[in-house]
């Protein structure tokens, strides 16, 4: 998601239809510790720093797109390092000029070249140093994408493990979709099941590039007890958890653990799983094809027992019925075929 902190500036331009936000978010300036300040945010960043520069020091970020998908671009005049942990994204990144080193503090450091697309580490925080220039970023929102992932399967989605690199063959098919989606992606005019189209289209791309066979996931568990918690509920909410589970996931008793929720999230454990739930399968329904599937198939994939008060929280939640959203919209599927 393009991050909230970028919503009340006044470059930002928004447009919202048929119930689908779609926004543009502008920012630029000279001032060093503005940009830091800003990245920061961006990418829940850490012990980042701009190297000097004899030029002087400028900036400019555009990030234009929806929820599940927006396409980025990030233009620094000094080098640049520092830690990344973007929550429940999965980022494809390439520079236009090369030589940025992703885990450059690891053995298995990667250098990107020139207009190769690479996939940020997931699950766990990295560390980059990157030169001066410019850098193409399409951020892709973690429950979209892990959704994509199982269409077509009984699977439930899990958070996926995915190499930095994919080999020259795989990234010719990549490439080739986002030339052709970038265009439309960019133009804040584009929304509803069009857009909706386009970032399944490029979702699958992604996909059909990175993803290398089946396997549990490798994951790297964030360091604080909300984190790790909130790790173990996306990987596991298709099954019957119970907050012992939950707290023995985290290390940490129930009671610890309801503190730190209230605490970070304004809610409960359980309330989380719930909401996770439901935003599940949410995608779940609209990515379905309702002549194969049925919301129970859904329901049930997402950890749900009880239709009736899966029924009644969906609606709650969304203001239609779960049956409403596998029939009665317009399917992403679909509307994919006919954009391609």
């Amino acid at each position: 998601m393009i991050p909230a902190v970028d919503r009340p500036a006044p470059e930002l331009a928004s447009t919202e239809l048929s119930g689908t936000p779609v926004r543009e978010v502008v920012r630029s300036g000279s001032d060093p510790e503005a940009a830091l300040e800003f990245y920061r945010e961006v990418y829940d960043g850490r012990d980042m720093a701009f190297e000097p520069s004899p030029e002087g020091f400028g900036f400019r970020y555009r990030a234009t797109g929806d929820d599940r998908v927006s396409l980025r671009t990030s233009s620094v005049s000094a080098a640049r390092s520092g830690i990344l942990a973007p929550e429940r994204q999965y980022l494809l990144a390439w520079s236009v000029e090369g030589g940025i080193v992703v885990d450059d503090d690891r053995a298995d450091a990667v250098t990107l070249r020139p207009g190769v697309p690479v996939l940020y580490p997931a699950g766990r925080p990295f560390h980059v140093w990157a030169p001066p220039g410019t850098k193409h970023l399409v951020h892709v929102d973690a429950d979209f994408l892990e959704a994509v992932a199982v269409v077509g399967t009984d699977s439930a989605p899990v958070p996926l493990a995915f190499p930095v690199t994919a080999q020259p063959d795989r990234l010719v098919g990549l490439q080739t979709v986002l030339r052709r989606v970038a265009r439309p992606l960019l133009d804040v005019s584009v929304v509803g099941p069009d857009r909706a189209a386009l970032d399944l289209r490029l979702a699958e791309a992604v996909l059909a590039a990175f993803r290398t066979g089946a396997g549990p996931p490798e994951r790297v568990a964030p360091a604080g007890n909300v984190e790790r918690a909130k790790a173990f509920m996306h990987a596991h909410f298709d099954r019957t958890l119970a907050a012992t589970d939950i707290a023995a996931a985290a290390d940490v008793s129930v009671r610890t653990l309801q503190e730190g929720f209230q605490r970070r999230e304004g809610s409960t454990p359980m309330a989380y799983l719930r909401d996770l739930r439901l935003e599940k399968a949410r995608l779940g329904l609209e990515l379905a094809d309702p002549r194969e599937t049925s919301v129970a198939m859904v329901a049930h994939s997402c950890g749900f027992r009880h239709m009736g008060r899966f029924s009644g929280s969906y609606r709650a939640a969304y203001g239609e019925y779960p049956g409403d959203t596998l029939r009665g919209r317009r399917r992403l599927v679909g509307a994919a075929d006919i954009v391609g």
